[in-house]
């Protein structure tokens, strides 16, 4: 049985991920499949420092999951997943012929900037995710007829080169997994944590796997349409809501902050706080600020997080405004809000 769960709030879709895993013995193989492996990762830890001695959790992205299950059809036609950056290569590749041949139309005053290929990776990634292909675009005229060829040499580049794109790989995984690949695998209870399924490769493929799921828990962002309408479209099933405190501050940004519609007025908690400073290095130094505050007030730096909206701007500064202050920090990169 597929079932959903969706909130705002990150931390009530990760405590209704771990319920899940929960609801199963320690012993019992589950698996899960996170937006990102690590995501995964940290759900499996989540799970085992909560209930000790656990094994069984199997975690892969989707995407991982994907060269999983084609790993034997990709090997019987010797073939390799191509990476993002692979993609990119071949649309550079396919987007300087055809300008050398003189068959760009409407691309052609731009076909050799240095963002294009990168755009028209993209582009037919979503082209060919969507189930889109050359044929339907070429009675188009204008910039899709130049899409409809450039297609066209994409499909010729990645059969020559013996490489599979994202879409191609899902279309074998599918296959694969309707065919019985990983049954056991299939037949675990499984969790799918914030991925995003916004395209019918996508949902073709988490069709496949989960179709013989005994229990399947599909945790999805306020907001996220497009996955919801997928997985309704697969028969599943809310598994309802668990608010905690939803009139604070935070539940209203939370709900609202993307949202086009305004959020109801009341008095403010004041767990959220809005201020502003005379430029980034002030700013830096207020955000220092407010963290000694939270430490002061008993809150662990390790529970605290800064998101940062231009890092190649604030990262340098944050860094020396904490370093100042005598906060240890930990900087990454790697995580985004998708528009969806």
């Amino acid at each position: 049985m597929l079932e959903t769960f969706q909130s705002a709030s990150a931390a009530e879709r990760l405590g209704a991920a771990t319920a899940f895993v929960e609801r199963f013995p320690p012993s019992t193989e589950v698996l899960i499949v996170g937006a990102s492996r690590d995501a995964a990762d940290d759900l499996a830890r989540r799970v085992t420092a909560a209930r000790g001695a656990t094994f069984g959790l199997h975690r892969a992205s989707l995407t991982q999951l994907a060269v999983r299950f084609a790993a034997t059809e990709m090997a019987r036609l010797a073939v390799a997943p191509a990476t993002a950056l692979g993609a990119e290569a071949v649309a550079a590749r396919i987007s300087f012929e055809a300008d050398r041949e003189g068959s760009l139309g409407y691309f052609a005053p731009v076909a050799r900037f240095p963002g294009f290929a990168r755009a028209l990776a993209a582009t037919l990634g979503e082209l060919r995710l969507g189930g889109v292909g050359p044929g339907a675009l070429g009675d188009q005229g204008g910039a899709a007829r130049d899409v409809a060829d450039l297609a066209r040499r994409f499909e010729s580049q990645l059969g020559e080169g013996k490489i599979v794109d994202r879409a191609a790989l899902l279309a074998l995984a599918a296959r694969a997994a309707a065919r019985g690949g990983l049954e056991q695998l299939r037949r675990a209870p499984m969790v799918l944590l914030d991925v995003s399924i916004r395209w019918p490769a996508e949902r073709d493929f988490v069709e496949a796997f989960t179709a013989v799921s005994p229990a399947a828990l599909v945790t999805i962002p306020t907001g996220d349409d497009a996955t919801l309408g997928a997985l309704r479209a697969l028969g599943a099933h809310d598994a309802g809501v668990e608010r905690e405190n939803g009139e604070a501050d935070l539940a209203h940004v939370r709900d609202f902050l993307f949202s086009p519609m305004a959020p109801p007025l009341g008095a403010g908690r004041g767990d959220v706080l809005f201020f502003s400073a005379p430029g980034e290095g002030r700013e830096t130094v207020e955000i220092a600020r407010r963290i000694l505050d939270e430490a002061a007030a008993g809150m662990p730096f390790d529970e605290m997080a800064v998101f940062l909206r231009a890092p190649e701007v604030y990262a340098s500064l944050l860094e020396v405004a904490l370093r100042r202050a005598g906060i240890p920090a930990w900087f990454a990169r790697g995580t985004s809000r998708l528009s969806v």
